[in-house]
């Protein structure tokens, strides 16, 4: 959307038409850099700086964060052609867990509950082992980094990353104005997406994919929850991920740290909290709605994509001819032949008589 006024600024945020066109419509999209497994990040990176002449490049995208350690490895080959700044975004890892939990269900078919998914990765967050390992690479590589806690500044990270690379004044704030991307699932959408996996999963693995999107396109303002976890394991959850959480905080101003020990619940006002669990109720009616609806559209639409050949529609027909036939299998078996011919006229017609007779 802000591509051609970024361009003005000499800056290049290069990306495929498609994706291009999903990131204007502010559909969920993974970035603008893709993994090319021919090639090594620093050669992909020498190719867009050669591509892009006197332009900066803008790459931004989650699976740049998982190869950014290899620019160590073949540091002689770009470090006196390249002039890279990191931008990385990190969250408090109660929440961060909390996401990549949601992002397995939505995605992946996840069924197990939280703590049961904790459990399985011992207590590991995945990301901030990976986010500390980063910055020491950046350190040793001498390139610059600016962390932003996205957990302190969820309403305003994009507007924190337009001011990382320069081009502030050309921030589209008018668009973006209480814009939602994307959002995590309530309890009750978490809980019944989970149910769906385990149900559906396996027949239709694009299932929760196509609910999670329903989703955060048409309830887009649903209030999200994190996941919840008891006492013991969100002590052990601190303590096995402390070391990682304090190589990311020296990269971070002390009002700007990630959270580094459990924190004890916050009392709300009751009025308050009354009013929120009212919305709560009316929203989980509203998404067990669109759950219900989506996912019987879902399955029905995939069913007549799996469309039957011409000479099996013309082998149901006859069959329904057989006298043998009672009304009601004369019936289903003409619906199912024009689902599979739905402009058959002659069909419509033997249908419309089976109906009658």
């Amino acid at each position: 959307m802000a591509a051609k006024d970024l361009l003005g600024l000499e800056i290049l945020y290069p990306i495929e038409p498609i994706e291009r066109q999903k990131a204007a419509q502010f559909d969920i999209t993974s970035g603008n850099w893709k993994q090319h497994p021919e090639q090594s990040l620093s050669q992909q990176l020498l190719n867009h700086a050669k591509q892009a002449g006197n332009h900066r490049v803008v790459l931004s995208s989650e699976s740049l964060f998982w190869h950014i350690n290899s620019l160590q490895d073949d540091h002689a080959a770009w470090s006196d052609q390249l002039d890279l700044e990191v931008i990385l975004a990190v969250r408090d890892i109660e929440e961060m867990l909390s996401s990549e939990y949601q992002q397995r269900v939505k995605r992946h078919g996840e069924q197990k509950p939280f703590e049961q998914f904790l459990r399985n990765r011992h207590f590991v967050s995945s990301h901030h082992r990976k986010a500390a390992e980063v910055l020491s690479t950046l350190k040793q590589c001498n390139i610059p980094v600016n962390v932003i806690n996205y957990s302190k500044n969820k309403s305003t990270i994009t507007e924190l990353v337009f001011a990382a690379i320069g081009a502030r004044q050309v921030y589209p704030s008018a668009a973006m104005d209480g814009k939602v991307i994307n959002r995590s699932l309530s309890q009750k959408e978490l809980q019944t997406l989970t149910v769906v996996n385990a149900l559906y999963h396996k027949q239709f693995p694009w299932i929760s994919a196509r609910l999670s999107d329903a989703l955060a396109k048409q309830l887009p303002n649903v209030l999200s929850q994190q996941c919840r976890i008891s006492k013991g394991s969100r002590e052990k959850l601190y303590t096995i991920n402390n070391e990682h959480i304090a190589v990311i905080n020296q990269h971070l101003a002390v009002d700007q740290q990630l959270i580094s020990e459990p924190q004890p619940p916050r009392q709300e006002d009751q009025s308050i909290t009354r009013e929120r669990n009212q919305r709560i109720r009316e929203e989980e009616q509203q998404s067990l709605e669109l759950i219900s609806t989506t996912l019987m559209v879902a399955i029905q639409q995939d069913q007549l994509s799996k469309r039957l050949s011409n000479g099996t529609v013309d082998a149901l027909i006859q069959l329904s001819h057989s006298p043998e036939l009672s009304k009601e299998s004369r019936i289903e078996i003409l619906e199912i032949a024009k689902l599979n011919r739905p402009q058959g006229q002659r069909l419509s017609k033997l249908l419309d008589q089976a109906r009658l007779d």
